[in-house]
């Protein structure tokens, strides 16, 4: 950070050079210069190192030790959920130390999206999102109960069999689409994310295809998390998260603004700015 001044105008000029992005030149009199530039930069250090990471970017992490072409010899347990209802599916395999390949189908008419992830770039805690829609469970009991009264009335002779049997089609026509609509909403699923930038990267749901696969799957995909972390630094797996996530962006499988929340969490970090 050089400081230069003229004796003569008693002028400072500040200039701070950061990968030669930007240059800030601040004029003080006497001996106050220093104190005007220590606030500047206490005040503006975390944004100017955000600014000129940004502008250099990550390249992607598309490097040699990956094998463009898959060797079936490397490829290990899979793990493939389909929901038949929503039209969705998805495969999860290993392959060969730490890299996990993926491809999913979100509904019947979504494209088939493969890519892959490397499993040190991850956090070995998911977020475990459970939704139920119970409102739609009580549409659907509630319209059940309406056709079942008409049905009851109509017996007794208490209203005419051709009203009851039109109301108790269209209520029972009702709980059939709130039921449907109501399964259809069930979420329970463990949301993976990528550890330093928190970027939603892919899910597995719960109990699927069923308990005793997915918790096999489950259980050993956070235990190979957890030993592909221990064997690389801080600084390199941030590093390397970021070079994934810029991968993944060009790609599509997260949009522009998930991977500029991801980056600006890793340039924040202390071990990326050292």
């Amino acid at each position: 950070m050089p400081l230069t001044y003229s004796s003569g105008l008693q002028k400072a000029k500040l200039k701070i050079d950061l990968s030669q992005l930007m240059e800030i030149s601040l004029s003080t009199y006497h001996n106050n210069y220093s104190v005007g530039a220590t606030r500047f930069v206490n005040m503006h250090h975390e944004d100017e190192i955000i600014l000129a990471n940004a502008a250099l970017d990550a390249t992607t992490d598309n490097y040699e030790e990956f094998d463009q072409k898959i060797d079936p010899a490397k490829l290990g347990d899979k793990l493939i959920q389909k929901n038949t209802l929503k039209g969705s599916a998805r495969k999860f395999q290993y392959y060969a130390n730490n890299h996990l390949l993926l491809s999913r189908i979100k509904s019947k008419k979504a494209k088939i999206e493969e890519f892959r992830v490397d499993v040190a770039w991850l956090s070995s805690e998911p977020v475990h999102s459970k939704v139920v829609a119970w409102k739609w469970l009580s549409g659907a009991l509630a319209s059940a109960a309406l056709a079942a009264m008409f049905i009851f009335f109509s017996m007794n002779e208490t209203i005419d069999l051709k009203y009851s049997i039109i109301v108790s089609t269209i209520s029972l026509t009702a709980a059939l689409i709130f039921l449907l609509i109501f399964i259809y909403q069930i979420r329970n699923e463990y949301i993976f994310k990528s550890h330093f930038g928190g970027a939603e990267l892919f899910l597995i749901e719960n109990n699927q295809p069923n308990q005793e696969k997915f918790k096999h799957f489950f259980l050993n995909l956070q235990k190979r998390i957890e030993k592909a972390k221990a064997k690389i630094s801080v600084s390199d797996r941030l590093l390397g998260e970021l070079k994934m996530c810029r991968r993944l962006k060009d790609e599509g499988i997260i949009n522009d603004k998930t991977y500029t929340v991801a980056r600006t969490a890793i340039f924040k970090h202390e071990q990326y700015k050292t």
